[in-house]
């Protein structure tokens, strides 16, 4: 009976040897596996971590392109307006210069008709003072276009 006993202790520690050894290959295979996912995590990783430095160098790059961009709109804007501050000074003297103008061009054509209506009866005017009346009939012509030039000009700014 012992001998039968020592064979059926053989026998239990065969079988717990052979299950020992099964899981130590199973054990084996997985200590593999999890080596090569952990490679694999590291190149992943490393992956990950240089287009994370990327994505920050571009981000900089972009920060510092929009404060370029914004300096220089900035500087566009107080450039128009001093542009326009410059522009409304000279529409406003434009308007004070062709009120004088048109008062003085007033003035001018009615001392012209005033001399016109009443030449002198008994004289002729001479050459000269045709000539005088010629050069003024053409500086009030002048004068007029002149003015009419400048208001074209008021209307297409205005």
């Amino acid at each position: 009976m012992m001998a039968w006993l020592g064979l059926l202790l053989d026998s239990a520690l065969i079988v717990i040897v052979g299950v020992g050894v099964v899981q130590a290959v199973r054990l084996i295979r997985q200590l593999k596996d999890l080596k090569k996912g952990r490679s694999e995590m590291e190149t992943f990783v490393r992956d990950f971590n240089n287009a994370v430095i990327r994505a920050e160098a571009g981000i900089k790059a972009l920060r510092t392109a929009a404060r370029e961009s914004g300096d220089d709109l900035e500087k566009l804007v107080e450039k128009a307006g001093l542009v326009r501050d410059e522009l409304t000074f000279i529409v406003e003297s434009a308007d004070g210069v062709a009120d004088r103008l048109s008062s003085a061009a007033a003035q001018a054509m009615r001392k012209e008709a005033e001399k016109v209506e009443t030449p002198p009866k008994a004289e002729r005017p001479t050459p000269e003072e045709k000539k005088v009346v010629s050069a003024r009939k053409i500086e009030r012509a002048q004068t007029s276009r002149a003015e009419k030039e400048l208001m074209q000009a008021l209307k297409k700014l205005g």
